[in-house]
């Protein structure tokens, strides 16, 4: 009974909450804004802000609306805004030898007015993003007064109308110098990403990071400088970082042959630019390439395809002790892959990396672990936040004996907010800075001082908070709701004069798992519709019998252990029909993707298609 009744309440909550919220656009509209006021002849006095637009506009899909401002005391659309395609990449990559730092001032207000023409209500074809790089702070003349005018006209005007025009700001800082209040602020509250960078040399990894978290490109993984191209792959871009003084790279195909930038064929691009080649290949050979060039975490293999490994909505910010759940799955055509027999063939797997290494995130299809339903194709992991960190990568990745598959995402986790001591003349003074990239409006935040077991509040000024006696340490608790939806309540203190303060204390989290495509307050909806709900005896058994999966899914894990040698054994021992059929499945989607519509081979469908040949597929494998 309690089973039907959760199922009921499942069903009813779906219906409410899915028409009210339209599935996420798939295309992206990408605004750059680049700084060229004088300031950045002594923070980039070789124009490497060149290269680096010419390997974000390299790297930019087709499908994407794009266009480049630059800036300084006027705003100049330098690249029109128009659809991604060759003539507009060619347009781009000669327009970009315009980039000098010629300039006066710095309007930041200006050009973000300038490109959000064209922008109105939410977002129905395209995601919005904007990529601004600067190196200083609103600068908009001499005159006392008008450049913090302006200021406050961005933070007050203009990041309320990004937020209601659900636009992403990815800011890019390029000194010490730069407004870093400013452009965390813009990041943060737009959900985009914030990066200072110590020189222009780390420009072009800075833009990949920002174009990943823009286009979520498809991607196979860099083993060791190679890389599996299967038959669904009909374009595979190679992106390769070089350093000063290290040798050309080669590009070795399957069959043997060698690329190289002075030695192509037809079907092979190569663009060479300052610290980075850019190679595309049309139609790939089916089978394993290999990378004669330095070994660069930051290398990347992009393809176009057809069988794409899918994941769910991830956030880029998170508070400290908030849980994500993130679930993955392959798709064929945009149909979710659930045959068995092809399912069974593939490890598919997640971690996160750190300041402390990897991290396995346990991903599965065995209904554990956060997981709905197993065996569904559908496979999902939980993300613990348990310490801020400034930058954490996850990595979602599919390994099969003939097609590999992986996708990158970045995410910062903050503390819900800050407790500093500031010095003036005679006073100290308690400042509290609330992390809007991860709290909504509405936290309550407290501070006192202790002494002897006495406990006096802090009082809050304009200034700050005046402190009782400066010798007393100070205490901060702060109590709201993340935008995730996620109740916190944490503690810090004590802190005194010097800095010197422990970790903060977690009082509460109580997270919710959001609903991937589904905003904040259809979140809120599903809590209030769970609080609401009763616990059954069942329920509570139920959720006290996680120790057996857990068991048994560490018992998986240490199976797993050997890495890649396990995978070559497991590859020699799976039966050679259940490879053979795998490998008929992939070559099937990579002919059919060039048919036209209505010519799909109707035989072919690892998404489900008809059950009888599915079962007799299975029982053959």
């Amino acid at each position: 009974m309690a089973r039907w009744y959760r199922g009921l309440l499942a069903g009813v909550l779906i219906m409410l909450l899915v028409p009210a919220f339209a599935k996420a656009p798939d295309k992206n509209d990408v605004r750059v804004l680049i700084d060229i006021s004088g300031s950045m002849k002594q923070n980039d006095p070789q124009n490497l802000r060149r290269p680096a637009l010419r390997m974000l506009v390299g790297l930019l899909q087709p499908g994407t609306r794009a266009g480049v401002w630059t800036f300084a005391k006027w705003s100049n659309p330098l690249v029109p805004l128009a659809e991604v395609d060759p003539e507009w990449k060619n347009q781009a990559l000669a327009l970009s030898k315009r980039i000098q730092s010629p300039g006066m001032f710095t309007d930041i207000e200006r050009v973000l007015q300038d490109a959000l023409d064209g922008w109105e209500g939410e977002p129905t074809s395209h995601n919005r993003h904007l990529v601004l790089l600067t190196d200083g702070m609103v600068d908009v003349s001499k005159t006392p007064g008008e450049s913090e005018a302006s200021r406050a006209r961005v933070l007050e005007e203009l990041l309320p109308r990004l937020k209601q025009m659900q636009a992403k700001v990815h800011t890019i800082a390029l000194s010490d110098r730069a407004d870093h209040d400013l452009m965390q602020r813009l990041s943060g509250e737009t959900g985009g990403w914030y990066q200072q960078v110590e020189g222009a040399d780390q420009l072009k990894r800075v833009f990949l990071k920002v174009f990943e978290q823009v286009g979520k490109p498809e991607g196979v993984p860099l083993q060791g400088n190679r890389f599996t191209v299967d038959a669904s792959v009909r374009e595979a871009t190679v992106l390769l970082f070089r350093e000063p003084g290290s040798p050309d790279p080669t590009l070795v195909s399957p069959s043997g042959e060698r690329y190289s930038d002075s030695d192509l064929i037809a079907g092979v691009a190569w663009f060479r630019d300052e610290g980075y080649d850019l190679v595309t290949l049309s139609t790939p050979a089916r089978g394993d390439w290999v990378l004669e060039a330095d070994l660069d975490p930051d290398n990347r293999v992009m393809i176009v395809t057809d069988l794409k490994l899918e994941t769910s909505a991830l956030p880029a910010h998170l508070a400290t002790g908030e849980s994500i759940m993130m679930r993955a799955n392959l798709t064929n055509k945009g149909t979710v892959v659930r045959r068995k027999a092809f399912l069974r063939l593939l490890d598919v797997g997640s971690h996160a990396v750190t300041p402390d290494g990897k991290q396995p995130l346990g991903l599965n299809d065995q209904a554990e672990n956060g997981d709905e339903e197993a065996g569904d194709g559908r496979y999902s992991a939980r993300f613990d936040s348990d310490r801020a960190e400034k930058e954490v990568e996850l990595v979602f990745s599919i390994e099969s004996p003939t097609f590999m598959r992986e996708k990158r995402y970045l995410l910062a986790v903050h503390e819900p907010a800050e407790l500093t001591l500031e010095a003036d003349a005679d006073e100290v003074r308690a400042v509290v800075t609330v992390a809007k990239a991860v709290m909504r409006e509405g936290a309550v935040v407290e501070l006192w001082q202790e002494e002897n077991g006495s406990r006096t509040a802090l009082v809050e000024a304009d200034a700050g908070y005046a402190l009782k006696d400066s010798v007393l340490p100070v205490f901060m608790k702060i109590e709201g709701v993340t935008k995730l939806g996620n109740p916190v309540s944490r503690t810090f203190g004590p802190v005194y004069a010097d800095g010197s303060q422990p970790p903060p204390s977690v009082e509460k989290a109580t997270p919710i798992e959001p609903i991937s495509g589904v905003s904040e307050e259809g979140a809120n909806r599903q809590a209030a519709a769970e609080e609401e709900a009763p616990v059954t005896e069942e329920e509570v058994t139920e959720e006290s019998s996680w120790v057996m999966p857990v068991v048994i899914l560490g018992v998986s894990n240490l199976l797993l252990i050997g890495g890649g040698l396990a995978f070559w054994l497991l590859r020699r021992r799976r039966p050679k029909e259940e490879v053979a059929s795998l490998e008929d499945d992939i070559a099937a989607i990579g002919s059919s993707s060039a048919d036209s519509p209505g010519e799909h081979d109707a035989s072919f469908d690892i998404g489900g298609g008809d059950e009888k040949a599915t079962r007799d597929r299975e029982k053959a494998a």
